[in-house]
């Protein structure tokens, strides 16, 4: 007898939730793993170079949630440098019981809404007022999405965008219009970051787009992209060091990339006082200590999120009638 099993695509996904949803979701993870009760696979990812002249990048990543009962793994395939010639998201759910496959779930667009959630609740945690004034550094697809999830979480407070292309960061700051919040764009990012009480970054550049000296007493800086985009100087200078996943960390982003260049070693990154994001979330540790603590952040997004996402989604689908069904397997 053939088993069920429910694939979703992304028209379908897209419609199922909202920025509100996704920011419920994943703070619900990130107090989990603070709890200690996620579970992460071992490595936290898994690569796979595909034709190599095009380039083509997989990669894998793995987790269950016993809150949500979301189990399984997510794959990702990137068509050029970073995706930009093409992605493709999927989460595969599976039972955490009877490890039966239940689920393939399209999330292309919502693993940019959760990294998007991830940032800025990691901001929400971490500034030192309300309604702060927040520098946006990139203005990509997942910049897209934190600046539509903005005013949920910060009512009242000002985002600025700035990118190396000013039009861009002008073009995404007119074409959202909030009823709480201020969006406006700056004309280069040390404009905006000058202005900032917090600065997300989420950009592809291999180089900093942050001067040292602009990371003054009070700043929370979180770093979101999978390059060097943030100089080591503000690991060295910063009060407060924030992570939400280490071990990745050590894989991509400003950290691997220090460690890479041999401008920050991994025993000194290791030795360093380190709190974690979902510790914070949970309130098991405290925020922000004092309003002139400079503290860094890196968060880049907690793939175990989209996992709880899509199991929402499914059940969202089934409840509505829209999932497709197919056999799959036979049952013992």
């Amino acid at each position: 007898m053939s088993l069920p099993f429910t694939f979703l695509d992304e028209a379908t996904t897209s419609t199922l939730v909202t920025m509100a949803n996704v920011v419920a979701v994943c703070e619900a993870v990130l107090v989990e793993l603070g709890l200690g009760v996620a579970r992460l696979s071992e490595p936290a990812a898994m690569f796979l170079n595909g034709e190599m002249n095009i380039p083509t990048l997989f990669k894998v990543k793995g987790g269950y949630l016993p809150g949500s009962g979301a189990c399984g793994f997510r794959v990702v395939g990137d068509v050029g440098d970073d995706g930009q010639d093409g992605e493709h998201h999927y989460c595969y759910l599976v039972d955490p019981v009877t490890a039966k496959p239940v689920a393939l779930v399209a999330q292309t667009r919502l693993h940019r809404m959760r990294t998007a959630a991830c940032g800025l609740i990691a901001l929400k945690n971490l500034v030192s007022n309300e309604r702060p004034t927040v520098a946006l550094i990139g203005a990509g697809r997942i910049a897209a999405e934190v600046v539509a999830g903005f005013e949920h979480v910060f009512p009242g407070g000002t985002l600025i965008i700035a990118s190396r292309d000013p039009v861009k960061a002008k073009t995404m700051a007119s074409s959202f219009r909030p009823k709480s919040a201020e969006i406006r764009a700056a004309n280069s990012a040390r404009e905006a970051v000058q202005q900032a009480d917090a600065v997300l970054t989420l950009t592809s550049s291999p180089s900093p787009v942050i001067d040292p000296e602009d990371f003054r007493e009070g700043m929370t800086i979180c770093g979101m992209g999978e390059h060097g985009e943030l100089p080591p100087a503000l690991f060295q200078t910063a009060d407060r060091f924030v992570v939400d996943d280490i071990g990745f960390a050590k894989v991509m982003g400003s950290v691997a990339s220090w460690i890479r260049h041999g401008e920050i070693s991994e025993e000194e990154i290791d030795s360093r006082s380190t709190t974690k994001l979902g510790e914070i979330v949970a309130r098991i540790a405290p925020a922000r200590i004092d309003a002139k603590q400079r503290i860094l952040a890196i968060v880049q997004g907690l793939a175990i999120a989209d996992l709880a996402i899509a199991k929402i989604c499914v059940d969202m689908a089934g409840e509505a009638q829209t999932a497709q069904s197919m056999p799959f397997g036979r049952k013992r």
